[in-house]
Protein backbone atom coordinates (compact mmCIF):
# COMPACT_ATOMS: atom_id res chain seq x y z
CA UNK A 1 0.00 0.00 0.00
CA UNK A 2 2.74 1.84 1.25
CA UNK A 3 4.60 1.54 -2.39
CA UNK A 4 1.45 2.69 -4.39
CA UNK A 5 0.68 5.96 -2.35
CA UNK A 6 4.68 6.81 -3.28
CA UNK A 7 3.98 6.04 -6.91
CA UNK A 8 0.71 8.22 -6.83
CA UNK A 9 3.39 11.06 -5.38
CA UNK A 10 5.61 10.49 -8.35
CA UNK A 11 2.93 10.59 -11.13
CA UNK A 12 1.52 13.97 -9.32
CA UNK A 13 4.84 15.31 -9.41
CA UNK A 14 5.98 14.18 -13.13
CA UNK A 15 2.16 15.65 -13.62
CA UNK A 16 3.44 19.09 -12.09
CA UNK A 17 6.74 19.90 -13.95
CA UNK A 18 5.57 18.45 -17.58
CA UNK A 19 1.99 17.38 -18.10
CA UNK A 20 1.47 21.29 -19.43
CA UNK A 21 3.33 20.93 -22.32
CA UNK A 22 1.74 17.52 -23.12
CA UNK A 23 -1.76 18.55 -22.76
CA UNK A 24 -0.63 22.16 -25.29
CA UNK A 25 0.48 19.21 -27.85
CA UNK A 26 -2.60 17.09 -27.36
CA UNK A 27 -4.85 20.29 -28.13
CA UNK A 28 -3.15 21.31 -30.69
CA UNK A 29 -3.59 18.64 -33.00
CA UNK A 30 -6.59 16.43 -30.73
CA UNK A 31 -10.24 16.94 -30.73
CA UNK A 32 -10.71 15.27 -27.56
CA UNK A 33 -8.11 15.94 -24.03
CA UNK A 34 -7.67 13.55 -22.07
CA UNK A 35 -5.67 16.18 -19.69
CA UNK A 36 -8.49 18.88 -18.90
CA UNK A 37 -11.28 16.68 -17.99
CA UNK A 38 -12.20 13.43 -15.85
CA UNK A 39 -11.22 10.29 -17.81
CA UNK A 40 -14.78 9.80 -18.33
CA UNK A 41 -15.75 12.27 -19.72
CA UNK A 42 -13.17 12.89 -22.32
CA UNK A 43 -14.25 9.08 -23.54
CA UNK A 44 -17.43 9.94 -23.44
CA UNK A 45 -16.91 13.30 -25.73
CA UNK A 46 -14.61 10.82 -27.85
CA UNK A 47 -17.25 8.03 -28.53
CA UNK A 48 -20.04 10.54 -29.05
CA UNK A 49 -18.11 12.75 -31.33
CA UNK A 50 -20.81 13.23 -34.25
CA UNK A 51 -17.53 14.03 -36.42
CA UNK A 52 -16.56 10.63 -36.28
CA UNK A 53 -17.01 8.03 -38.81
CA UNK A 54 -16.63 4.78 -39.75
CA UNK A 55 -16.59 4.08 -36.01
CA UNK A 56 -15.03 0.65 -34.37
CA UNK A 57 -15.87 0.28 -30.40
CA UNK A 58 -14.54 -2.82 -28.60
CA UNK A 59 -15.18 -1.94 -25.00
CA UNK A 60 -13.23 -4.06 -21.97
CA UNK A 61 -14.24 -6.73 -21.23
CA UNK A 62 -12.94 -9.45 -19.12
CA UNK A 63 -10.64 -11.01 -21.84
CA UNK A 64 -10.36 -8.22 -24.17
CA UNK A 65 -9.04 -4.02 -23.50
CA UNK A 66 -10.44 -0.75 -24.92
CA UNK A 67 -10.15 -0.05 -28.60
CA UNK A 68 -12.05 2.44 -30.86
CA UNK A 69 -11.23 3.08 -34.04
CA UNK A 70 -13.16 5.91 -36.36
CA UNK A 71 -12.43 8.58 -39.31
CA UNK A 72 -12.94 12.35 -38.71
CA UNK A 73 -15.23 14.02 -41.65
CA UNK A 74 -14.13 17.88 -40.76
CA UNK A 75 -10.95 17.90 -38.27
CA UNK A 76 -7.97 18.52 -40.19
CA UNK A 77 -5.16 20.29 -37.44
CA UNK A 78 -1.73 19.55 -39.72
CA UNK A 79 -0.57 22.28 -42.24
CA UNK A 80 -0.92 19.75 -45.12
CA UNK A 81 -4.96 19.43 -46.16
CA UNK A 82 -5.28 15.59 -45.37
CA UNK A 83 -7.73 13.56 -47.35
CA UNK A 84 -8.39 11.24 -44.10
CA UNK A 85 -7.73 11.68 -40.19
CA UNK A 86 -8.05 8.70 -38.29
CA UNK A 87 -8.07 8.59 -34.42
CA UNK A 88 -7.47 5.31 -32.38
CA UNK A 89 -7.68 4.85 -28.82
CA UNK A 90 -6.23 1.23 -27.01
CA UNK A 91 -5.34 0.09 -23.77
CA UNK A 92 -2.45 -2.15 -23.58
CA UNK A 93 -1.12 -4.56 -20.79
CA UNK A 94 2.53 -3.84 -19.70
CA UNK A 95 4.36 -5.80 -17.12
CA UNK A 96 6.59 -3.90 -14.97
CA UNK A 97 9.49 -5.15 -12.71
CA UNK A 98 10.63 -3.40 -9.76
CA UNK A 99 12.24 -4.92 -6.98
CA UNK A 100 11.83 -8.17 -8.46
CA UNK A 101 8.10 -7.72 -8.31
CA UNK A 102 6.24 -7.73 -11.34
CA UNK A 103 3.69 -5.27 -11.68
CA UNK A 104 1.19 -5.58 -13.87
CA UNK A 105 -0.38 -2.07 -15.52
CA UNK A 106 -2.60 -0.40 -18.12
CA UNK A 107 -1.45 2.18 -20.44
CA UNK A 108 -3.74 3.92 -23.14
CA UNK A 109 -2.12 4.66 -26.72
CA UNK A 110 -4.21 8.07 -28.06
CA UNK A 111 -2.79 8.41 -31.96
CA UNK A 112 -4.10 10.76 -34.81
CA UNK A 113 -3.21 9.20 -38.53
CA UNK A 114 -3.37 12.06 -40.75
CA UNK A 115 -3.23 11.02 -44.66
CA UNK A 116 -1.76 13.03 -47.55
CA UNK A 117 -2.71 12.34 -50.56
CA UNK A 118 -0.92 9.92 -52.94
CA UNK A 119 1.93 10.69 -55.19
CA UNK A 120 5.35 12.20 -54.39
CA UNK A 121 3.66 15.48 -53.67
CA UNK A 122 2.07 13.76 -51.06
CA UNK A 123 5.30 12.41 -49.76
CA UNK A 124 7.03 15.58 -49.23
CA UNK A 125 4.16 17.14 -47.41
CA UNK A 126 3.87 14.27 -44.43
CA UNK A 127 7.51 14.62 -44.52
CA UNK A 128 7.37 18.70 -43.88
CA UNK A 129 4.60 18.27 -41.29
CA UNK A 130 6.98 16.07 -39.73
CA UNK A 131 10.09 18.12 -39.74
CA UNK A 132 8.00 21.52 -38.95
CA UNK A 133 6.58 19.18 -35.55
CA UNK A 134 10.78 18.39 -34.88
CA UNK A 135 11.33 22.37 -34.87
CA UNK A 136 9.22 23.56 -32.95
CA UNK A 137 9.65 21.18 -30.11
CA UNK A 138 13.17 20.91 -30.36
CA UNK A 139 13.83 23.13 -26.96
CA UNK A 140 12.36 22.75 -24.31
CA UNK A 141 11.05 20.02 -21.90
CA UNK A 142 11.85 17.67 -24.55
CA UNK A 143 14.54 15.08 -25.51
CA UNK A 144 14.05 12.45 -27.69
CA UNK A 145 15.47 9.50 -29.99
CA UNK A 146 15.24 9.11 -33.54
CA UNK A 147 15.50 6.51 -36.43
CA UNK A 148 14.70 6.05 -40.22
CA UNK A 149 12.52 3.66 -41.92
CA UNK A 150 13.99 2.60 -45.33
CA UNK A 151 13.34 -0.26 -47.61
CA UNK A 152 15.08 -1.27 -50.23
CA UNK A 153 17.95 1.61 -49.78
CA UNK A 154 15.66 4.00 -49.62
CA UNK A 155 13.97 6.58 -47.00
CA UNK A 156 10.41 5.48 -46.48
CA UNK A 157 9.82 7.36 -42.67
CA UNK A 158 11.28 9.06 -39.98
CA UNK A 159 10.33 8.08 -36.28
CA UNK A 160 11.11 10.72 -33.32
CA UNK A 161 10.06 9.21 -29.83
CA UNK A 162 10.26 12.39 -26.81
CA UNK A 163 10.96 12.33 -23.48
CA UNK A 164 10.83 14.68 -20.90
CA UNK A 165 14.07 15.52 -19.53
CA UNK A 166 15.64 13.78 -16.66
CA UNK A 167 12.53 11.49 -16.85
CA UNK A 168 13.10 7.69 -18.77
CA UNK A 169 9.95 7.17 -20.97
CA UNK A 170 8.25 8.06 -24.02
CA UNK A 171 4.40 9.59 -24.01
CA UNK A 172 5.17 11.34 -27.19
CA UNK A 173 5.54 9.04 -30.39
CA UNK A 174 5.53 11.39 -33.62
CA UNK A 175 6.51 9.47 -37.71
CA UNK A 176 6.21 10.02 -41.02
CA UNK A 177 5.62 6.92 -43.83
CA UNK A 178 5.71 6.32 -47.19
CA UNK A 179 3.89 3.11 -48.53
CA UNK A 180 3.78 1.55 -52.09
CA UNK A 181 5.08 3.57 -54.56
CA UNK A 182 4.07 6.63 -52.25
CA UNK A 183 0.25 5.38 -52.98
CA UNK A 184 0.07 5.61 -48.90
CA UNK A 185 1.45 8.62 -47.38
CA UNK A 186 0.97 9.46 -43.48
CA UNK A 187 1.58 11.80 -40.63
CA UNK A 188 1.18 10.27 -37.00
CA UNK A 189 1.41 11.43 -33.57
CA UNK A 190 0.78 8.97 -30.88
CA UNK A 191 0.88 9.98 -27.00
CA UNK A 192 0.55 7.66 -23.86
CA UNK A 193 -1.01 7.78 -20.90
CA UNK A 194 -2.26 6.32 -17.43
CA UNK A 195 -5.29 6.28 -16.12
CA UNK A 196 -5.23 6.33 -12.14
CA UNK A 197 -8.86 7.48 -10.12
CA UNK A 198 -10.35 8.40 -13.12
CA UNK A 199 -7.49 10.95 -14.09
CA UNK A 200 -4.96 11.01 -17.16
CA UNK A 201 -1.34 10.78 -16.07
CA UNK A 202 1.90 10.40 -17.59
CA UNK A 203 3.02 6.78 -17.69
CA UNK A 204 5.78 5.86 -15.28
CA UNK A 205 7.65 3.82 -17.94
CA UNK A 206 8.30 3.26 -22.22
CA UNK A 207 8.58 -0.70 -21.98
CA UNK A 208 6.16 -2.25 -23.91
CA UNK A 209 6.65 0.21 -26.75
Amino acid sequence: MKKVYLLLLLLAALSGYSQSNYKKISENYYRSVPFDREFSKFLNHLMNDPTIINKKVLKRTDSTLFYLKGSYTTHNPFFFKSIRTDVILAEREEIVEQDSIKFLHTVYAYQLIGYAPPGEEGMKEVKNEFEKFCRHYKKGYFDSKYHELNKDEKETGEVRDYSFKYLNFFPLTVAWATYSNHNNNLFTITIRFKVINNIAYLPESPDGF
